[in-house]
């Protein structure tokens, strides 16, 4: 049981830190003299992320969740819950809040895997139960959810700093319901044994990096810049 929950966090919490340190160390010192965001916060947020996970995790797991309205109900559920959190009054027509949301997304998307991973094992009675085919789908499940949920995150950080709260809120559920459906077409088939599993798997890793391509990798900088225009303040020393 130590064994399953060591590999699980691992699992998670390695590529979760690994993406947390490479997006955002380019808007914090030492990188720029005046950091785009408090470290503390972020911190913080990226904790908050993973306990939302988990406990969502933990309550999906009570389901059939090969059900494609379970799904859907759970990607409602992880977008309100990061929504939740970003409404505070504190971030709102904030440039740093598209990085709070970034932190808080890619937390709940480690959390949830972690949870999901420890079942897969769990279900396999131990790490030497696990085939080849149940590692591959852990794994996806991994990257879909940590690709979405940091993309959903600063997708709905965006909107709270831009205070189109609404807007942008719905491009996130939108684009989280897509990665769930497919999700359950990929636990349905590759329990089933059936190689079709691949099509929906493809389909929901592609989904997945691209949303974080689009809006993390290649967006994060041109809308701080945006929303900083919207506070009246200008800096020459974003990333490109």
């Amino acid at each position: 049981m130590a064994y399953t929950m060591v590999l699980a966090l691992a699992m998670a919490a390695v590529p979760a830190l690994v993406m947390f340190y490479y997006v955002l160390r380019g808007y914090t010192y030492p990188a720029v003299e005046e950091p785009f965001f408090k470290d503390s916060t972020v911190i913080t947020l990226l904790v908050v992320g993973l306990i939302e996970g988990f406990l969502i995790a933990a309550f999906y797991t009570m389901f059939e969740w090969t059900n494609p309205l379970y799904g859907v109900a759970f990607a409602f559920i992880q977008t309100v819950a990061v929504l939740l959190v970003l409404n505070l009054r504190r971030f709102h027509g904030k440039s740093d809040t598209v990085f709070y949301g970034y932190a808080l997304g890619l937390g709940q998307g480690a959390g949830m895997s972690y949870g999901m991973i420890s079942l897969f094992i769990n279900a396999a009675d131990g790490i030497g139960g696990m085939d080849g085919l149940s590692w591959a789908v852990a794994v996806l499940f991994l990257i879909m959810q940590l690709c979405l949920m940091s993309s959903i995150g600063a997708n709905i950080g965006e909107g709270v700093a831009r205070l189109r709260i609404g807007e942008f809120t719905m491009q996130a559920m939108l684009v989280n319901v897509a990665g769930m459906l497919l999700w359950t077409f990929v636990s349905t088939l590759s329990g089933d044994n059936n190689i079709l599993w691949v099509l929906p798997a493809v389909l929901m890793l592609a989904l997945g990096v691209y949303y974080f391509y689009r809006t993390v990798y290649k967006g994060l900088s041109g809308v701080v810049a945006d929303v900083l225009r919207l506070e009246g303040r200008k800096r020459g020393d974003l990333p490109r």
